[in-house]
């Protein structure tokens, strides 16, 4: 669920049985279709099934219907990317009208506190990288003027309902404007979110690079070390999982290896399914680990 929704974009498909065809070369498998759930798994010629992502979709009121029954009676409450409001238009959007060419490189995280009682919203900003109070103070004033912009028939039953934000205001050769991110107060996921921080793929992939180059030279603690590095820095690359998972195994350290195969299984990667199947008892990777 997104706090706003731009227009959706439509493309030709076919559906045969349990295969929505998009193009001549790949389309979804559907792997399994309830009332409130659908699983679709990518299939694209020439590539391996480890490669293909899987989608798991639930109905979006039985999400949240859940969550709030979770939350109880309270009055005041956190929203997250499943129980949130959403926006009637893009308050992004409103953030660079506000600036419009006064554009400088600075970040910023907070919370916004929309108060249904009093139907007002008042901005905190816990962190920012800039000296310029003035900017700020601009962020403040145009999120604080955002009620009217919320839809919030879903939540009438609330006082108060809380989001953290991420914020960053860009100024370089090629791009000029504000980015926003709810819900985490973690510039590399808003980075990750707007298709990912050139800088730190092009870092995860070095760390890669080094990591191959650790275990061609026998060095599989350095090796370990830099391929947890790269994952860490691009989730994305879940070979850098698969080969850390390796090593674990190879050097005799199968708890750990486990625990890589466990979480590889997790993200519907059938070959970590596989493995863990096949090396791994259930108390061997859930002991000790999360």
């Amino acid at each position: 669920m997104y706090t706003h929704r731009v227009n959706e974009v439509c493309f030709p498909f076919s559906l045969n049985q349990n295969f929505i065809k998009t193009s001549s070369t790949s389309g979804y498998d559907i792997e399994r279709v309830k009332n409130d759930t659908l699983i679709l798994c990518e299939r694209i010629s020439g590539m391996e099934n480890d490669k293909l992502k899987r989608f798991y979709l639930v109905r979006e009121q039985k999400l949240f219907s859940e969550i709030k029954d979770e939350k109880g009676e309270s009055k005041n409450q956190v929203a997250n990317e499943f129980y949130t409001p959403t926006l009637k238009s893009s308050l992004m959007l409103e953030l660079n009208k506000a600036f419009k060419k006064k554009h400088s490189n600075f970040k910023a995280k907070g919370i916004i506190t929309i108060d249904l009682k009093n139907k007002e919203i008042n901005t905190t900003i816990n962190y920012s990288n800039t000296s310029d109070s003035s900017k700020i103070k601009r962020v403040k004033k145009v999120i604080d003027k955002s009620y009217k912009l919320w839809k919030l028939d879903k939540f009438e039953h609330l006082e108060k309902l809380e989001m953290p934000f991420v914020l960053k205001d860009e100024k370089t050769k090629t791009f000029r404007g504000i980015s926003m991110k709810f819900f985490t107060d973690s510039f590399y996921q808003l980075d990750h979110f707007y298709g990912g921080d050139t800088r730190v793929i092009k870092k995860a992939g070095e760390y890669f690079n080094k990591a191959i180059k650790s275990y061609q030279n026998k060095d599989y603690e350095g090796s370990i070390k830099n391929f947890t590095k790269s994952y860490e820095l691009d989730p994305k690359n879940i070979d850098a999982l698969y080969n850390r998972a390796a090593i674990f195994f190879e050097t005799g350290k199968l708890e750990l290896a486990c625990k890589d195969w466990n979480e590889l299984s997790e993200l519907g990667q059938k070959k970590g399914i596989e493995l863990l199947k096949n090396n791994c008892k259930k108390t061997t990777y859930n002991n000790g680990y999360k």
